[in-house]
């Protein structure tokens, strides 16, 4: 073979390898939109040299841009039979490829410490604008703000890479990823006029990993460019990620204690606490005021730390994630919490979050999980106080200060934070909104748990903390509900949790080409294949739960509505009424029903009104055979809204009758 057509089977290898995240730009930007800042304070003579953020991120962009220089200078020597020059340049390639991959891992750590991590902005095929009113440019304004408060005078250092997809030719695609590198800039410039930063672009084509031949939605994932952003003021250190505004790593040996967590703010806005690994006691004791029988005392250790969001999900957070207002109470405002959500709306926004985060972590609490943050090393029905025995227990002080319910409210939800957080900086645990759990209901254990998961699977998702529309008693800690994960409803609510601050594996850089033996250079191994990406482990088996306890009270129809200042049954309500006699015959526990009215009328009349209604369903369930010796009436009159009062689609849904069922065993 010829040494020309040999080098040029060099040069073939070489432009066939990944690189970064498809990059293969050669040019490299650094931009201070501020004068420079003063010299650092003299080192002491035995302290190291100290590596700004900046200069690592110049490193990086310098070496990556000059490798793939290199790689065309390689292409000139091939055609021009220069065998000494293309071994130099292939030496050249393999230091610069080395040392930029080194510098990339080491501001991926950087960021991940300081908390500000990255965003992805996703561009249209062919395009390389991020409008004003697009979802990408909310999500970078909202990554911008984040960046903002939390940067106290610092300088941010921005390393962007811009991507094309396969879908182009090789110059068309890095003239479009280097106008997306530079889409952000004028953005950034914009919003952060009074805060010093910098730039580090770096362009590519993506093709090295965007498939060819497939679907647009396939190719529109390597459409992107991907901004990271790091704070000048950390030297490259190893430990754990425990960094933040809460300060460093935190540990909580043995019982409930009351070290204060780390914090961490993702690309949204979203606030996260460290949580640490402890033990603590779930349930309620029998002392406990207006407690249920099922909130069985028992003792749980949680092995792993994580991160659970110190706030409820947002009306605004859920815009940027999702582009959709769900929200009853839209006009409460984008910093009052999400609701009206489904289990499976959740899953998606989890699902889509750690698309745009990188991730694989973000998930719902367990019930467990939700709990000892909850409680946050307390032991009384909320975390500042005890249940208090008042006329009919719809008034509590201490929850007035921690949370909105149904005497603070004035029936709707109201924005997060404004209450008391916790000792350990959550707010709205008690109240405002129904919080989604991961766990399938199942009774407690009456011994202790390590991890508990929940149920392999049941007919209801776990739900806590109560809402603005409910009493004391069901906003405490220990109070458990569960609620069809298919059912929305405008008091249903979450906030999100973190497994643990990891990225997934950004796609390696290339790995260098190695210097070309002679004299048998068709032997020569040129440069290692990419290694594939290993699988992801699957996630583990759910612990197997030990057997059921006894449940105390079932809520087997949840609404039975009826007409404005009507007790008679409805024809549409016929059939749920059916459904409910034959769970009621299945098995032999007391029945309660509970008659509920709206606020139109006096409040003597509405507890009359409430009383025939639950004695209409008493009359039909005894009507299909089910005994009266078990069944009880009770009127609330209009005293326990589920809905807001204000508007006439709450108040209808107000009137109504809930079935409880009482002392069965789930089999």
């Amino acid at each position: 073979m010829k040494f020309k057509s040999f080098l040029r089977l060099i040069i073939l290898v070489l432009f066939s390898l990944p690189l970064s995240i498809g990059c293969t730009g050669s040019q490299h930007s650094v931009q201070n939109t501020s004068p420079s800042p003063a010299p650092s304070q003299a080192v002491h003579p035995s302290s190291p040299p100290r590596e700004t953020v900046t200069a690592r991120a110049d490193h990086f962009a310098t070496s990556y841009n000059q490798a793939i220089q290199d790689k065309e200078d390689l292409n000139n020597a091939a055609s021009a039979n220069d065998h000494q020059r293309s071994q130099d340049l292939i030496r050249s390639y393999n230091k610069n490829m080395n040392a930029s991959r080194d510098s990339y891992q080491i501001l991926m750590e950087i960021a991940q410490k300081q908390g500000t991590g990255d965003i992805t902005i996703f561009f249209p095929t062919n395009s390389s604008v991020i409008p004003e009113n697009d979802l990408q440019y909310t999500r970078l304004i909202r990554y911008l703000d984040s960046l903002e408060k939390n940067n106290h005078g610092k300088k941010l250092v921005f390393v962007i890479i811009g991507s094309a997809s396969s879908t182009g030719e090789e110059n068309h695609n890095m003239n479009l990823s280097m106008r997306r590198a530079n889409a952000p800039v004028p953005i950034i410039d914009h919003y952060l006029v009074n805060v010093l930063h910098s730039f580090h672009k770096v362009y590519g084509i993506g093709e090295a990993h965007s498939p060819k031949e497939v679907p647009d939605d396939i190719n529109k994932r390597y459409q992107f460019v991907r901004i990271m952003a790091l704070y000048d003021d950390i030297q490259p250190q190893t430990g754990s990620i425990d960094t933040g505004k809460g300060g460093g790593g935190v540990s909580m040996p043995g019982r409930q204690g009351t070290t204060q967590p780390g914090e961490y703010i993702n690309s949204i806005g979203m606030k996260f606490i460290k949580v640490p690994a402890g033990t603590f006691t779930m349930g309620s004791p029998d002392s406990e005021i207006r407690r249920d029988k099922n909130e069985i005392l028992h003792d749980v250790t949680l092995t792993q730390s994580f991160y659970l969001q110190s706030t409820e999900v947002t009306q605004q957070q859920w815009f940027d994630v999702m582009g959709t207002y769900p929200s009853h109470f839209e006009n409460c405002g984008m910093t009052c919490p999400v609701e009206n959500v489904k289990y499976s709306d959740v899953m998606e926004f989890l699902k889509r979050l750690n698309e745009m985060e990188n991730t694989i972590h973000y998930r719902l609490p367990t019930e467990a999980e939700w709990e000892y943050a909850a409680r946050a090393g307390t032991s009384d029905a909320f975390f500042n106080g005890p249940m208090v025995i008042e006329g009919d227990y719809s008034n509590n002080p201490y929850l007035d200060e921690s949370g909105w319910y149904y005497r603070n409210s004035r029936q709707a939800p109201h924005p997060v934070a404004q209450k008391m957080p916790n000792a350990w900086g959550f707010y709205d645990m008690h109240g405002n909104a129904w919080e989604w759990c991961s766990d399938w209901q199942r009774p407690y254990s009456f011994h202790a748990e390590t991890d508990p998961q929940g149920a392999q699977f049941a007919k209801a998702k776990i739900r806590r903390g109560g809402s603005w529309a409910h009493y004391p008693e069901y906003c405490r800690s220990a109070y458990r509900s569960w609620f069809d994960p298919e059912d929305t409803n405008p008091e249903m609510g979450f906030r999100a949790a973190i497994t643990r601050l990891e990225k997934n594996q950004a796609p390696p850089l290339p790995k260098p080409a190695e210097i070309i033996p002679e004299p048998a250079p068709l032997q020569a191994k040129i440069i290692d294949k990419p290694r594939p990406k290993p699988k992801p482990k699957p996630d583990p088996e759910p612990v197997p739960m030990p057997g059921p306890a006894d449940i105390t009270r079932c809520l087997v129809i949840r609404d039975i509505s009826f007409d404005y200042n009507s007790s008679k049954i409805k024809n549409q309500m016929v059939a749920l009424l059916e459904r409910g006699v034959e769970i009621l015959k299945k098995y032999e526990g007391k029945i309660e029903l509970h008659g509920h009215t709206c606020s139109m009328g006096s409040k003597p009349y509405n507890m009359t009104l409430g009383l025939k209604r639950a004695e209409a369903v008493r009359d039909f369930l005894v009507s299909r055979g089910i005994s009266t010796g078990r069944i009880s009436v009770k009127s609330f009159g209009e005293d326990s809204p589920k809905y807001t009062n204000q508007t006439e689609a709450g108040r209808s849904l107000n009137r109504r009758v809930e079935i409880i069922l009482e002392g069965y065993d789930v089999k």
